[in-house]
């Protein structure tokens, strides 16, 4: 049997249940009764129909058409016959009626005795229309007119152009004279021209970017570029460094933060203006409103901010530098009592998802990016969410959760220690070895802790562990004794060591994820002696995480530990034996 494609048949059904969207469509028959045998009604061919079709599918992200499925019912049409030969002439037609032409990928899909044809749409990166010069894109399940602000927007979604590299023609008259008798461009502000040149030579003095002439300077940069002898601004040009005149041109290019209060009020604050001052102002205003909360490890004294400050400003410039400037979005910043979220236009660039942003980069904006680093609001590529994943997991915070939809990327951080664990080892860490942890670990150690017992080959699975240097740092975690093994080799897991653990709770963990010692068993109940007044037999059942059937075994615990003069009976209420711990007395000399 021949096989017609790589694509699995479930894909398909899967596809299938979908019912039409932004990647599939159904067709009862192809309306051209010559071409695809006994029809339902008598229809002539319209081969343009399909066209307008395949070139909204095209122009979005491809798709798929269903060839032989009523539309509203997805029942199949038991009347259509499908011809190899017809299918070959549909293929040439749509050819014919879209440019640049548009090959389609048939399949064969049986469903019962009835074969339906399945028309593949191959993603392009390339801008297409019908023969009658319409430019159409998908739409949920129909297709629409593309606007003419969109076409920059689909062009740097399919990599034909570098959104931050593209050149305007503005019409704007010299006003002004720079110190060496030149005329300004009417679209530039000098003083900001200055201003970033000054950045750039306090901050990385050995710039190759620090040319004699400032059209030097602007033209390596990236922010303007040469085009038929004319000199034009770019995109990244007109946001760091033009007037205000220029800056009208995008109108979106501007940050609204809302800070919600607990009594359901809110105060908004807007930044407009060209990068550096939006990112400055916004920052300045996040910065001030951090919370500290003291928190006691052991000898350890810790203030933990709300949201750390790298985090934010990290968050800040990636949202900045990333977002996606053909689109007509503002970057939008919501803080809640208890947690802050960051939205910026646009997805992830191509080759990116929620699984890998943290190890894959992909600028989509690379000049604005390159400048960011020359002034230090940046540093290499990728380095950015490093900093955001240590700052957060070694003060015990959640990892950042990003959510995609049509049009933008949300990344949430919440604001609460939920494993004030991982800040005690962060701290005992840097008192062994005299320097911080590194990320590799604290991704491992979260994973651990989370995970409580987990397998090799489950943290080879966890997001963002890397699997090639696992083995080394479980090793050196081991040896440190942060974390320990439980079980066999061949169900060897992970968990956090036993010198590791202070608290009640903490014993009760590890009591429930490593069978111990009746030994130990007496230890945890005189250790929440120490912190509780006194304890029945129920209560060393739950705290030692045992089940109601070994209420004779905890006895005789109670009884060994009287008899070492360690607890005495304290009272006895309703046939219920409560004790409590014998505190030892001392002689007078």
């Amino acid at each position: 049997m021949k096989k017609e494609t790589r694509l699995s048949i479930q894909w398909f059904y899967d596809l299938l249940e979908r019912g039409e969207c932004d990647i599939v469509d159904f067709k009862e028959q192809l309306e051209d009764k010559l071409a695809f045998g006994k029809s339902i009604r008598n229809f002539a061919p319209n081969y343009e129909e399909m066209a307008r079709d395949v070139v909204a599918f095209a122009n979005l992200k491809g798709g798929f058409i269903f060839v032989g499925i009523v539309d509203n019912t997805k029942e199949l049409n038991t009347d259509f016959e499908l011809q190899d030969k017809k299918v070959f002439e549909l293929i040439k037609q749509v050819q014919d009626r879209t440019e640049p032409s548009i090959t389609l990928k048939s399949h064969k899909l049986s469903i019962g005795s009835t074969t339906v044809l399945v028309l593949e749409i191959p993603f392009s990166k390339q801008l297409h229309r019908t023969s009658k010069s319409e430019y159409l894109i998908r739409n949920n399940d129909g297709n629409r007119a593309i606007e003419p602000h969109e076409i920059s927007t689909i062009q740097a979604e399919k990599g034909l152009i570098v959104y931050d590299s593209k050149t305007w023609a503005f019409e704007f008259s010299s006003t002004a004279q720079d110190s060496q008798g030149n005329p300004i461009a009417g679209w530039q502000d000098i003083d900001k021209t200055r201003d970033l040149y000054n950045r750039i030579k306090q901050n990385k003095p050995q710039s190759p970017y620090l040319k004699n002439s400032a059209n030097e300077f602007t033209e390596t940069l990236g922010l303007t570029k040469e085009e038929n002898q004319i000199i034009k601004p770019t995109t990244a040009g007109v946001l760091f460094i033009g007037n205000a005149k220029a800056l009208r041109e995008f109108p979106y290019n501007q940050i609204k933060y809302i800070r919600y209060y607990e009594d359901g009020s809110y105060r908004p604050f807007e930044y407009k203006g060209n990068l550096i001052d939006i990112a400055d102002e916004c920052f300045n205003q996040l910065k001030s409103e951090i919370k500290l909360k003291e928190f006691h490890f052991g000898l350890f004294r810790e203030y933990i901010e709300d949201y750390p400050e790298v985090v934010l400003r990290e968050l800040l410039i990636n949202a900045i530098a990333h977002r996606d400037y053909s689109r007509q979005q503002i970057i939008e910043i919501r803080k809640y009592p208890t947690y802050i979220e960051f939205e910026s236009p646009g997805n992830f660039p191509q080759g990116i998802d929620e699984s890998n942003f943290l190890r894959k980069t992909n600028p989509r904006n690379p000049s604005i990016m390159d400048i960011f680093r020359e002034i230090n609001y940046a540093e290499k590529a990728g380095s950015g969410f490093d900093k955001i994943f240590t700052a957060l997991l070694s003060k015990g915070k959640q990892l950042p959760k990003p959510k995609q939809s049509e049009h933008s990327i949300v990344l949430s951080v919440e604001a609460d220690v939920y494993a004030e664990k991982l800040v005690e080892l962060s701290l005992i860490y840097k008192q062994m070895n005299g320097k911080d942890i590194d990320l590799e670990k604290l991704l491992v150690l979260n994973s651990i802790y989370t995970g409580q017992k987990i397998t090799f080959a489950e943290l080879e699975k966890q997001p963002f562990v890397n699997q090639y240097q696992l083995r080394k740092i479980l090793a050196e975690l081991q040896e440190l004794e942060f974390i320990e093994t439980t079980g066999k080799t061949s169900g060897q897991k992970y968990i956090i060591h036993k010198t590791k653990l202070d608290t009640v709770e903490d014993e009760k963990q590890y009591l429930r994820q490593k069978k111990q010692s009746t030994f130990k068993q007496k230890q945890i109940i005189l250790k929440y002696l120490d912190e509780f007044d006194e304890i029945d037999n129920k209560t060393a059942r739950d705290i030692l995480n045992l089940p109601d059937s070994e209420i004779f075994n905890v006895s005789r615990l109670f009884k060994d530990l009287r008899k070492a003069n360690e607890i005495t009976i304290k009272r006895n209420d309703k046939g219920i034996t409560y004790y409590t711990k014998i505190k030892p007395t001392f002689a007078s000399t």
